[in-house]
């Protein structure tokens, strides 16, 4: 019989190395059911196409900029700093063709110790990330890049209540009015866009659009493109794009569309309209995945509006980090775009973070809150732990018994098995009781994972010494050569867990015939963690120290 140690190694071996390599797939959960939209959503007809790997993404060379009609202005000399925004939680410029050319965010860092811009060209493409744009068709406007607006309310600081800036272009007859309305306790803005006197597309509709997505912020950029993807919430359905390693993916859907949006690993940006809009459409891009493994994955968002030349449309623009109180107070089903984990660990993950948060309310240390959390799980599965600590005592004393027992039955292994059975009962043993514990761990475990690998609370949270940010592994050192499953960088931790895993194997492990996995399955134990978040290593390696003080504290009854 394995210890418990060495099931819960097995297990995990079993469960998450096998997946590892698709992890980052494989944890999103499968869209919420069920769950009603405000209102009752007509038909949802919904058309998802994926293009050969062959085609290239377009560079930006290849796209023609939109030229402005003869009944708007056009952009002379564009003026990239027109109007400039300072609120509590960023800064943002706006252009004077109307559209957003910075966007950087004063809580958060980048790990070169500049904020988080969340509008910026990609190194591959020099295409823009972030931002977006209007297309009222070809009779009116087919985007805002090339018009030339005048300011007609400027801002500075947005510091108590709400303030707008006002750009408008055009006359008295026909123009076009964007409206940006800020808020000092409020990421993004909300958008009012204003038409007058435009001839409509023969469809009765404009699009409001979203370029690129959202950047990659964190320096690992192979390991956190995986979570570059897109959502649309139309009718009851969250819809999930997702381009992988592919070069396209479309995606479009009609019917009453609550928002559309684009995240990365940490953060999200999302376009709410006022009304639901008529459909929706979602163009993924990117180079060939295997010639530019490290690409980024461009996310083109378009709501449908109806639109008959005249008329006035409101959005809620979310543009900002992936905090699951900011999502639902931007729109009450945004927060379904976060990371849980499967749809059977969500709930494990939900408690985690807010037991976590609760706790980091208090302690301004989270790897200090990481001790107190392990502490308290151990106080809370105590009953079952000492039942299996007392299970596994009482399995070592018998061990000399079960060995006699196989000497005597050598040739006869039924009559050995109902023998060793028949010793289970009388000494009132029962060698299932170890694993009991487990039941609630793993989840728990994976719960620990999902927690601190996406969400951002623990994003560049140190706790002391060499441990920077517990949700990444401790690196400390590369070597010259990689090592399969382990990589080429040294984490601190790790090692550590794996010196308290084959301790407590080697008090456990008893039975001769598991003496090699004692050996072997620290060694796996500690080739995984290596790449794991150091938060959830600090986790396991605290699980392994107080199991350690349980086996010394803990004593068979009558002895």
């Amino acid at each position: 019989m394995f210890d418990r140690n060495t099931i819960l190694a097995l297990i995990v071996i079993g469960l998450i190395l096998l997946l590892t390599p698709y992890y980052y797939r494989m944890m999103n959960p499968p869209p919420p059911e069920g769950e009603q939209a405000p209102t009752a959503p007509p038909r949802v007809e919904k058309v998802v196409e994926e293009t050969p790997e062959r085609t290239p993404i377009p560079a930006a060379a290849e796209i023609p900029s939109a030229q402005a009609p003869a009944l708007l202005p056009a952009l002379e000399r564009e003026d990239p700093n027109f109007v400039q925004i300072e609120t509590p939680l960023f800064w943002m410029t706006i252009g004077s063709n109307g559209q957003v050319t910075s966007y950087l965010l004063r809580k958060y860092e980048t790990f070169k110790g500049k904020p988080v811009a969340l509008v910026r060209a990609d190194d591959q493409t020099g295409k823009t990330i972030g931002g977006f744009d209007l297309d009222f068709g070809r009779q009116a406007i087919e985007s805002v890049e090339q018009i030339q607006f005048t300011r007609m309310r400027d801002i500075r600081q947005v510091t108590s209540g709400p303030d707008s800036a006002i750009l408008k272009a055009g006359n008295d007859s026909v123009s076009l009015t964007l409206v940006y309305i800020f808020y000092p306790d409020r990421y993004g803005f909300d958008l009012v866009v204003k038409t007058e006197g435009f001839s409509p597309p023969q469809e009765q509709e404009y699009q409001i659009k979203w370029l690129g997505g959202v950047p990659v912020t964190e320096p690992d950029t192979l390991r956190t493109l995986g979570f570059n993807q897109a959502y649309a919430y139309v009718g009851d359905v969250l819809e999930k794009v997702s381009i992988g390693g592919k070069t396209s993916k479309d995606f479009q859907a009609t019917g009453q569309t609550y928002f559309a949006a684009a995240r990365a690993k940490y953060f999200i940006a999302a376009v709410i309209p006022q009304e639901p809009a008529s459909g929706v459409e979602i163009h993924a891009r990117r180079l060939n995945a295997r010639a530019h493994p490290t690409s980024h994955p461009f996310y083109n968002l378009s709501l449908h509006k109806v639109w008959h030349g005249s008329g006035q449309d409101r959005f809620t623009i979310y543009w900002g980090p992936m905090s699951y109180g900011e999502l639902r107070s931007a729109y009450a089903g945004l927060e379904k775009t976060m990371d849980w984990g499967w749809t059977i660990i969500k709930p494990f993950s939900m408690a985690i973070l807010w037991s976590l948060r609760w706790l980091g309310s208090v302690i301004p240390n989270y790897g200090i809150v990481i001790i107190v959390f392990s502490i308290i799980v151990k106080l809370v599965l105590w009953p079952l732990t000492r039942k299996s600590q007392i299970s596994m005592k009482k399995m070592a004393a018998l061990q000399p018994d079960i060995k006699a027992l196989r000497e005597k039955h050598k040739a006869n292994p039924q009559a050995m098995n109902k023998a060793t059975m028949a010793l289970y009962k009388e000494r009132g043993v029962n060698p299932a009781a170890g694993c009991i514990p487990l039941i609630p761990q793993m989840p728990l475990l994976y719960g620990l994972f999902v927690v601190f690998r996406s969400t951002i609370e623990f994003r560049q949270a140190p706790f002391a010494l060499w441990i920077t940010d517990l949700s990444r592994p401790d690196y400390v050192l590369t070597l010259p050569f990689s090592i399969p499953l382990y990589g080429a960088a040294v984490a601190i931790l790790p090692l550590i867990m794996g010196v308290t895993q084959f301790i407590m194997s080697q008090r456990t492990v008893t039975d001769p015939n598991q003496k090699m996995m004692a050996y072997i399955m620290p060694v796996f134990m500690t080739l995984i963690f290596n790449q794991f978040p150091s938060g959830l290593t600090l986790y396991y390696t605290l699980y392994n120290v107080w199991a350690l003080l349980e086996q010394r504290l803990i004593k068979i009854p009558g002895t």
